[in-house]
């Protein structure tokens, strides 16, 4: 069987949309949602987490180029990445991003996610960006 590229089975997943990009970055790069930005919550406790002390944490991890994401939450004193917060919507760390400008619809489904993981070798995370 002949593996499908990233973008091209990206594009599978998104016929119609707008322009794809693939983007690969030197360092690790925060791929936030921009406006669709609500809130953030501990993975451990659920509890919601100040945008303040959030962004300290970013700070201290920027000054690292994100090298280290590891923090220790207010609520529960829970060790977790930065990556694994809860993003209300989602967010993540990446060294590469697809992405789909104008897509057309929602959501990979699940089975569309993970058919563009086992092509690309990595769990993929959907953000949508609003910009």
């Amino acid at each position: 069987m002949r593996r499908r590229s990233g973008p091209r089975v990206a594009r599978a997943c998104r016929p119609g949309a707008g322009e794809l990009v693939a983007c690969r970055y030197a360092d690790v790069t925060f791929i936030d949602q921009g406006a669709n930005f609500e809130a953030i919550g501990c993975p451990v406790c659920t509890a919601p987490l100040d945008a303040d002390w959030w962004q300290e944490r970013m700070d201290d991890a920027y000054a690292t180029r994100f090298a280290t994401l590891a923090t220790v939450t207010p609520c529960c004193s829970a060790t977790v990445s930065l990556n694994d917060l809860e993003y209300y919507w989602p967010a993540a760390f990446a060294r590469s991003e697809l992405q789909v400008r104008e897509p057309g619809r929602g959501w990979l489904s699940p089975d569309e996610a993970a058919q563009v993981s086992t092509v690309l070798g990595i769990t993929v995370r959907q953000v949508f960006g609003h910009y």
